[in-house]
């Protein structure tokens, strides 16, 4: 609060020697008023730039690789807060989180390419099931694990845009928030 007065009284100051005029002296007077109440209240940035905090969007999917309901949550969150106020957080939340289902349904459907795969090679072609087996390889466990690494690049990708100011769609990502 002192900091505040002496920052007018400096600025009024400079308004009598005639170093700034009346109106930069309101417009000054008005960011130092206000300037303090609005960062603290109105600022859900969390005092990052614009770019930074949608880089943070995409980064933070890789949270999932250590809890998986981070990786989704955190994402959701960060562009929750923020998706109303800024044009570019919501077009970078909306494209991570069209990465973030359509890599959950691919998951999905390749684990169960994987059972289905696997139950039909024991029952028919040996009688245990083994990871060695090409049809498991092809039809599961390559996906999932070409999924992951996709997932990694897709999101260094996206971020490395996202703190250079351009929205990047994922590739592969279904559109099913636009």
């Amino acid at each position: 609060m002192t900091q505040n007065y002496e920052k007018l009284e400096k600025l009024d100051d400079l308004l009598k020697k005639g170093i700034i005029t009346e109106d930069e002296f309101f417009h000054e007077k008005e960011k130092i008023l206000n300037g303090s109440q609005r960062d603290i209240s109105d600022n859900n940035l969390f005092g990052l730039r614009e770019n930074t905090y949608c880089f943070l969007i995409h980064i933070s999917v890789l949270l999932g690789f250590f809890y998986i309901v981070l990786g989704i949550v955190i994402p959701i969150i960060l562009w929750v807060i923020n998706r109303e106020r800024y044009q570019n957080v919501d077009l970078h939340g909306k494209n991570v989180l069209n990465w973030i289902i359509s890599v959950s349904i691919y998951l999905i459907v390749a684990f169960f390419l994987c059972l289905l795969i696997g139950v039909v090679s024991i029952s028919t072609f040996t009688s245990s099931f083994s990871l060695h087996t090409p049809f498991s390889m092809l039809s599961g466990f390559f996906p999932i694990v070409l999924l992951m690494i996709l997932n990694i690049v897709f999101v260094i990708i996206g971020a490395i845009k996202a703190n250079m100011g351009i929205v990047w769609r994922y590739p592969l990502a279904l559109r099913i928030l636009k």
